[in-house]
């Protein structure tokens, strides 16, 4: 019986051949693998982001660890409630997520940093620390105002600046919030208020800085604002004047007028017409709502809150006084 073996050749060959198909196959595998990691981690990030929106939805907060969401049942991690990095196999809980709100909607954006993980444990006051380098400066009317907390009319924008620190709202994450629930990104300026209606609220700048080593540097300014651009209402109708109809030396007249949820009231005017408007810088006011004349004719009646609205009233007519 004859039997034939591979010779040493065809072993060789052999060998060869199937080398370069693991050559040629393992990148291949490798590669694959790779973009299942890529993918998977791509997709975990996206449903962070939905659970972060949720959350902040709930929650009101525009800082948001992962963890957060983990431990508040918004999205599921493993056995020990770690989410796990596909890629590179670290945990994504100490990551954050930044939120900005549209209305009554929140977007999320997971920020990719890793400044806050402490041998597992994730470091609030880090997340917390801000940087105080920066300011929020109000331009009121098309000039910068100096601005004490007091009540300001006409428009109003917002503009951050800094002596040490670079504002670029481009290669950084910008954030404006306030507490009536205004959300902007992208820009250091916004405006706030223009002709109508009032606003009381609390105004934040939060800016992200991005190292080329994944950390993250934040700085934070809030401010105070209060504006009111509607004028205070005059009941014409309700204007009291003594003695109307009587002859007398002397007429005492009060002006009922309100400044509604505004500033409120500053000051009251009463006078001759003669030829004067509201407008005139000359006109002094006083604080009581009473005033006593002596002089027949028309009056012009002039009410200012403390934002400096004006509002008038120019035809109070008074006789009988002798």
């Amino acid at each position: 019986m004859n039997s034939k073996g591979f010779t040493l050749l065809e072993l060789i060959a052999t060998v060869i051949i199937l080398s370069l198909i693991m050559l040629i196959a393992v990148p291949s595998v490798t590669n694959f693998t790779e973009m299942i990691n890529i993918r998977q981690r791509e997709n975990d990030i996206e449903n962070i982001e939905i659970a972060a929106a949720k959350y902040a939805y709930d929650t009101n907060k525009n800082l948001i660890f992962v963890d957060e969401l983990v431990k508040e049942g918004y999205i599921l991690g493993d056995e020990d409630g770690n989410i796990v990095d596909k890629v590179n196999k670290g945990r994504l809980n100490c990551y954050v997520v930044e939120m900005e709100k549209t209305k009554d909607y929140y977007n999320a954006k997971f920020i990719d940093d890793k400044n806050y993980d402490n041998n597992g444990v994730c470091d609030e006051n880090k997340l917390n620390e801000m940087n105080e380098e920066i300011s929020i400066e109000v331009i009121n009317n098309g000039e910068v105002k100096e601005y004490h907390n007091e009540w300001l009319n006409g428009s109003v924008n917002l503009r951050v600046y800094s002596n040490t620190v670079n504002i670029n709202c481009i290669t950084n994450r910008c954030l404006w919030t306030s507490q009536s629930g205004v959300s902007k990104t992208g820009v250091s300026e916004i405006e706030v208020a223009n002709i109508n209606g009032l606003l009381e609220t609390r105004y934040n700048f939060q800016m992200t800085e991005f190292t080329s080593d994944e950390a993250v540097k934040r700085y934070n300014s809030s401010i105070n604002l209060k504006i009111d651009n509607e004028s205070p209402v005059i009941y014409e109708n309700e204007i009291k004047v003594s003695n109307r109809f009587v002859n007398s030396a002397t007429k005492k007249v009060v002006i009922e007028a309100s400044d509604g949820k505004g500033s409120g009231i500053m000051g009251y005017y009463l006078g001759l017409i003669d030829g004067n408007t509201c407008q005139n810088e000359n006109i002094s006011y006083q604080e009581s709502n009473t005033f006593t004349v002596s002089q027949n004719g028309t009056y012009l009646i002039c009410v200012k809150d403390n934002a400096g609205n004006i509002s008038s009233y120019n035809s109070l007519k008074i006789s009988y006084i002798k």
